[in-house]
């Protein structure tokens, strides 16, 4: 555990600074076949896959498929794998078993939202990520909450958590979607900001706060697979 703590100290140092795509590289080049990007094909979601395949196209990918996904993000994640060419990219579904016991009418997330995220994305994510040490996010500062004060490189549930984009700000977000004729998310033009499943995301209410859609009128803002296992 200190091995990890210095490492992730060492990094923060030698990539402050640095621009998304260089810090990825370094966190390919120091992980190598141990590192994932876990991809929710969301609406910011082409810029990291972007410039994983200016890497490696080969690089695995998985997406966190909870079957409550919008019909959109299944065609805006086929549309982009082809377009950039991405080869190695999987669905990451919930054990069926632990469905048919604990939600078997699926309809968890009306009562308890947190258990329905735990099994449909957290449990999963942790059996899959049990083949890595590192897995690339997604998450940029100016998304608020828990994710303000993050730094590049961030030690969480025994794996190093990659955060290229943290520092990013929204108006290059754009900028790089322009430049690299990037397609958008087919519900972004139409108020949806961030997205998840179809239960739990709305029309974002506040353009200043881009989850402000994610959980409506409820106190939670996040799934759960960027929380500590031990809270």
């Amino acid at each position: 555990m200190n091995d990890l703590i210095e490492l992730i100290s060492t990094l923060n140092k030698e990539c402050q600074g640095l621009a998304p795509e260089k810090i990825l590289e370094v966190s390919i080049k120091k992980f190598g076949n141990k590192i994932t990007y876990i991809c929710s094909f969301g609406t910011e979601s082409a810029i990291i896959l972007h410039m994983i395949s200016e890497i490696n196209k080969n690089f695995p990918i998985f997406l966190l498929n909870t079957n409550f996904l919008f019909p959109e993000t299944i065609d805006y994640k086929n549309k982009l794998l082809k377009k950039l060419r991405l080869t190695n990219c999987f669905d990451i579904i919930p054990d069926e078993s632990l469905i048919n016991i604990e939600d078997p009418e699926n309809n968890l997330w009306k009562n308890d939202t947190n258990r329905c995220c735990e099994i449909r994305k957290v449990k999963p994510l942790d059996k899959t990520l049990k083949n890595y040490s590192s897995w690339i996010s997604g998450r940029k500062s100016y998304h608020q909450g828990l994710r303000i004060n993050l730094k590049p490189f961030e030690l969480l549930n025994d794996k190093v958590v990659v955060n290229p984009l943290i520092y990013i700000k929204k108006e290059e977000v754009e900028n790089y979607f322009q430049i690299n004729n990037l397609p958008r998310h087919p519900l972004f033009n139409h108020g949806y900001l961030s997205i998840g499943c179809t239960h739990c995301t709305f029309k974002t209410n506040d353009k200043t706060n881009i989850r402000s859609g994610r959980w409506k009128n409820k106190i939670k803002t996040e799934c759960g697979i960027h929380l500590s296992r031990t809270n």
